[in-house]
């Protein structure tokens, strides 16, 4: 028997090269409080059919560059969000080169956020624009962390005759 896998630590992650920067060959080309520009190589293998980068890719990038530039923003790792909704607006198809993906912080406040993103072609062309909601929370101090009681189950009565 197999013991199951230990839990991440999410305090220390490597912010570089995460899953799926690697996967889909990204890097940050810059990246500062409220904003980062990402850039992602064409592959044919993220395109559709017709050859054009499909669109559930882009979605991809997109919430990466948001995300970098949340992670921009909070990067003491105490402040954490996950996103509650992605809305893109595709305006033409990307057919070859450089990718860029670029993410800006709009608004922040203590349990939502809001946060805008781009995808420009390698001619500089806007080819998605995007919204995004962002559910934001503050992550607990393992040190003022409360043990969890579980209840104490009912003792059942067995009646003796």
């Amino acid at each position: 028997m197999t013991a199951p896998p230990a839990k991440p630590d999410l305090t220390t992650i490597d912010l570089d090269r995460p899953p799926t920067m690697v996967q889909f060959g990204g890097h940050i080309a810059e990246s500062a409080p409220n904003f980062a520009r990402l850039v992602f190589p064409f592959d044919l293998r993220w395109c559709n059919p017709r050859g054009s980068v499909q669109g559930g890719v882009m979605a991809v990038y997109v919430d990466e560059a948001v995300g970098y530039a949340m992670m921009a923003t909070f990067p003491d790792l105490k402040t954490v969000w996950t996103t509650t909704s992605l809305t893109l607006n595709y305006l033409r198809p990307i057919t070859g080169g450089d990718i860029t993906a670029i993410g800006r912080v709009i608004r922040v406040g203590a349990r939502t956020g809001y946060v805008e993103g781009e995808i420009l072609d390698a001619d500089g062309s806007l080819c998605v624009k995007a919204g995004s909601g962002l559910l934001i929370f503050k992550r607990p101090n393992p040190a003022h962390a409360h043990p969890r009681r579980l209840p104490t189950p009912p003792t059942r009565v067995v009646p003796h005759f």
